[in-house]
């Protein structure tokens, strides 16, 4: 049956991918240079990967990487280890399959698989349209209440033209701009800059798993065991940027991560945008010199929407909160335990209110975003 067939084709193609994604020192251009080498030759990937003719020695492959090649084969064969990630939990998707990022695939170093966790089901109508209308929102892990302004100000509107955040799921802008994107019933894409089996911070793991029941889409280039490194998080800010259509800086520092998605955007061709910050904040220096180099400068939603070149409704206030939030009974109650204490860990906040973590951590992410309590060092206090 020619469906069974290229459907079987397609999943070894697929295995063998992530068997390579899994070895040390072969990264995506790694991959597709060894691809082409196989069409070259006529070579099967099982055909490669059994090492046929001397395969490895001829093309020159390091001795680090045959030897991972070698512990991985006596460890897993291909498929049984695309089938353990996917028993796992874990979809995962490669860059010759329909459903990969469109975005992300015309980017000209786009990763060969994508390893995915989300409720939403890769190919559906929600999957893409998640893909369909992408932002990204990145800037200064320091975020001052400056950058929690600019964030309720800009994502309501983004989210109410059916906007996705796309962002580095790190603590700060990225997680504060995704935390309001969820909050306005939107969607949200997190880039991590590490595998599944861990994360960075590990005070995140509980954010994370309350990220993914609100519906967020969780996506890696690396394989599940790879621990969060520096390097990684360059590597990460290419997806960043290619996953969306423009890229949006709310505060940096002069030399940064943000500048790096920036640069990542500019190459590929994506519009790149900068919120104005205060003359006197350190994290005013990157933005400006953004603009200064030619990214837009932008004050909110309509602005952002207008560079995108939709029409906006003059009568839609997109760039302004209209709504302030009534503090409901548990947040009261968080409050009135802060102001006893200067501060308060996670742990000690859930003794005092007997609140379960899930609903802590969204009270307490809603509490910063209305600027009412800043988190230093693990711990909680009042803002002022």
């Amino acid at each position: 049956m020619p469906s069974y067939n290229s459907n079987s084709l397609l999943r070894q193609r697929k295995a063998f991918l992530v068997a390579l994604n899994s070895v040390a020192g072969v990264g995506a251009r790694t991959t597709l240079k060894l691809l082409q080498i196989c069409q070259k030759k006529q070579l099967s990937d099982e055909e490669f990967w059994a090492n046929k003719n001397h395969i490895w020695q001829e093309i020159s492959l390091s001795e680090k990487t045959i030897e991972s090649i070698k512990k991985f084969k006596i460890a897993h064969s291909l498929l049984d280890n695309l089938d353990k990630l996917e028993a796992s939990g874990l979809s995962v998707i490669s860059f010759q399959e329909r459903d990969y990022p469109q975005l992300l695939l015309d980017s000209e170093d786009f990763p060969t698989i994508l390893f995915v966790k989300s409720l939403l089901k890769i190919g559906s109508e929600a999957w893409q349209q998640a893909l369909a209308q992408t932002i990204s929102v990145v800037g200064t892990r320091k975020m001052t209440n400056y950058g929690r302004l600019a964030i309720r100000q800009i994502i309501p509107g983004l989210v109410a033209t059916h906007k996705t955040i796309v962002s580095g799921f790190m603590y700060g802008v990225d997680l504060v701009a995704a935390q309001e994107a969820l909050n306005c019933k939107g969607q949200t894409i997190a880039v991590l800059g590490f595998g599944f089996n861990h994360c960075f911070p590990a005070s995140q793991s509980r954010t994370m798993q309350e990220f993914l029941t609100r519906g967020a889409i969780f996506l890696s280039e690396f394989a599940p065991e790879v621990e969060a490194r520096p390097a990684n998080f360059v590597m990460r800010n290419r997806i960043v940027a290619g996953l969306s259509r423009a890229t949006l800086v709310i505060e940096a520092a002069k030399r940064s991560g943000s500048h790096i998605t920036a640069s990542y955007a500019n190459d590929y061709g994506r519009l790149v945008m900068a919120v104005p910050g205060p003359i006197n904040s350190h994290f005013s220096e990157g933005t400006k010199e953004l603009i200064n180099q030619g990214a837009i400068l932008v004050n909110n939603a309509r602005d952002i929407l207008i560079e995108l070149g939709e029409n906006v409704d003059g009568s839609n206030e997109l760039g302004e909160v209209k709504q302030i939030k009534v503090l409901d009974s548990q947040s009261q109650t968080i409050l009135e335990n802060l102001s006893f204490c200067s501060e308060l860990s996670l742990d000690e906040l859930q003794k005092k209110t007997d609140l379960d973590y899930g609903k802590l951590n969204q009270l307490l992410f809603d509490l910063e975003l209305q600027g009412k309590i800043n988190k230093k060092w693990g711990k909680y206090c009042l803002v002022g």
